[in-house]
């Protein structure tokens, strides 16, 4: 801001009262003398205006009420002005759709011009004009500087957490600080017999809060009063750290009775010992080797929300394979998680595999990590509702292989697909962070006839919207605007989209700047498991 400051305040009226040839041969001087001024101004008040040696209205200033001068788009800046003698103001607006102003006056001499941005904005030029009653006039000029909304910390983050974080040798704040680095908002952390006090500190000095797996929920786990005594400590001790994000107690259980009621027992018990944190469950996919307990995956992911009251639902599934493709029912369980999310109220997250997983003796492939499809999973998550991806695993684990950092602390090429996307995903991700989707449609190969993409589905301000392969399109709103997303299914190969457009809107750029686009038909790309976001309203 300091490197705009003079050459955006320093001189905020050029004052002309007279049509000499010798004043307006000033008045150009002054203009280019601003383009040449350099940065260093500590204080970024406005002085009185700068006129020109010729006669004009002394003692005739303009200044901005706050030490500050750049606004938010969506917001507002006020100037005040003050004047010699009784004016009529004027004010008029150079820039392009959606700003405006307008004159408050508080008296003969003084008011105030309030100036709205809209959102998304690019700068501009406010002119104000004044007729004094003597018949004077005067004009200035007010350069309005938009702050970039993208690296503003008061924007919502995606919530994206690495999950099976660090191994105790490797849990040192550089580590940390490489998560956080890498656009991680937050990780798990086991409550073992290693100290795991000072890894939950080194996570929130980092910048990323801790989900604490706390158990497993072994058989008797919930019966034996011992592990109630265990809960008071842990849980009295967990509660009063600032990164605790919520309590794990449990993967991929069965939705028998005796698991709900059990695991029900201990969310129960954890919650009258801490109401303000969840109690995390992770849920079984379709198909799972593990039993579901149930008929359908519907019945098993209604019965965790349902009887056992889960405060979020969490969805287990690593769909991408190593021949190009992904698993015929990735779109159709996260439906169904979908679908129960908004039933029961509650929102759901959902996992990405960000190591190469080749622990299923050859049954399934899965596709080893790289960019486009993390891309892929992550954005198909976000764009279903998904409140929060978990990236599995940080760590090398089990029988997993080229994950971010392995079993001898090494860090591999996987950690900078995962920084990569991760920071990718931070430039839009108050798109998703919060948002109400309102349906999903495929354009060329749809999940069901159903969620075939058609012109009815499309808001009034898109004639028409073609791919040229198989992508997903989610319709969602967020904080009073309206968003659709167009997710490329492959993360092989490009595709194309032939929007037109029939009035002015926005595409959000991979770098999180808004670019116009204007009536007519526009063709773009979308590279390989990436997305299109276009901004509506």
């Amino acid at each position: 801001m300091r490197r705009l400051s003079i050459l955006l305040f320093t001189v905020l009226a050029l004052l002309a009262v007279s049509c000499d040839k010798e004043a307006q041969r000033q008045i150009e001087e002054l203009k280019r003398s601003m383009a040449e001024l350099e940065s260093g101004v500590e204080d970024i008040g406005v002085p009185s205006a700068v006129t020109p040696a010729v006669e004009t209205v002394t003692d005739y200033s303009f200044s901005f009420k706050e030490s500050k001068y750049g606004v938010d788009a969506g917001g507002s800046v006020i100037v005040g002005y003050s004047l010699p003698e009784p004016s009529s103001v004027t004010v008029s607006v150079n820039a392009g759709e959606g700003w405006s102003a307008r004159v408050n006056a508080t008296g003969d001499t003084e008011g105030e011009i309030v100036i709205f941005a809209p959102d998304p904005a690019s700068p501009c030029d406010i002119v104000v004009s004044a007729t004094t009653e003597s018949g004077k006039k005067a004009v200035a000029m007010v350069p309005v500087m938009v702050r970039d909304p993208y690296s503003d910390a008061t924007r919502p983050k995606a919530n994206l957490l690495g999950y099976y974080s660090f191994k105790p040798q490797w849990a040192n704040q550089d580590n940390f600080n490489k998560l956080s680095e890498a656009g991680l908002t937050s990780v798990t952390v086991e409550c073992g017999d290693y100290d795991y006090r000072s890894q939950i500190e080194m996570a929130w000095k980092a910048g990323m809060k801790s989900l604490a797996i706390i158990g497993f929920a072994g058989s008797g786990w919930a019966s034996d009063p011992e592990h109630y005594t265990y809960l008071d400590q842990l849980v009295g001790y967990l509660k009063r750290q600032p990164g605790l994000l919520g309590y794990h107690i449990c993967d991929e259980p069965s939705a028998s009775d005796s698991d709900i009621k059990r695991l029900k027992r201990i969310r129960e018990k954890i919650e009258s010992l801490d109401p303000d944190h969840p109690v995390y469950i992770n849920l079984n996919p379709e198909g799972s080797k593990y039993s579901l307990g149930t008929d359908t995956y519907r019945e098993y992911i209604e019965a965790y929300a349902r009887d056992c009251g889960v405060k979020f639902i969490s969805f287990d599934m690593y769909p991408i394979l190593e021949d190009g493709t992904y698993m015929a029912n990735w779109h159709r369980c996260l439906r169904t998680v979908a679908d129960v999310s908004r039933q029961y109220g509650i929102p759901f997250w959902a996992f990405a595999a960000s190591c190469w997983i080749n622990n299923e003796s050859g049954v399934i492939h899965r596709g080893r990590p790289s960019v486009e499809n993390l891309r892929l999973q992550a954005y198909t998550d976000m764009a279903y509702g998904a409140q929060l991806v978990q990236f599995f695993t940080i760590q090398q684990y089990g029988g997993t292989t080229l994950a971010p950092i392995m079993h001898n602390g090494e860090w591999t090429e996987a950690y900078d697909y995962l920084k990569d996307v991760c920071l990718q995903i931070q430039k839009r991700g108050y798109v998703f962070n919060g948002c109400n989707v309102s349906r999903i449609r495929f354009s060329q190969t749809p999940a069901s006839e159903s969620m075939s993409l058609s012109t009815a589905d499309l808001p009034g301000q898109i004639a028409s919207l073609e791919t040229s392969d198989t992508a997903m399109v989610s319709f969602l709103e967020n904080g009073g605007n309206e968003y659709i997303a167009i997710i490329n299914q492959s993360y092989t190969s490009k595709i194309s989209a032939q929007v037109t457009f029939n009035e002015m809107v926005y595409t959000i750029e991979r770098d999180g700047s808004f670019a116009p686009q204007q009536p007519g038909s526009g063709e773009f790309t979308i590279d390989e498991g990436d997305l299109m976001v276009i901004k509506v309203k």
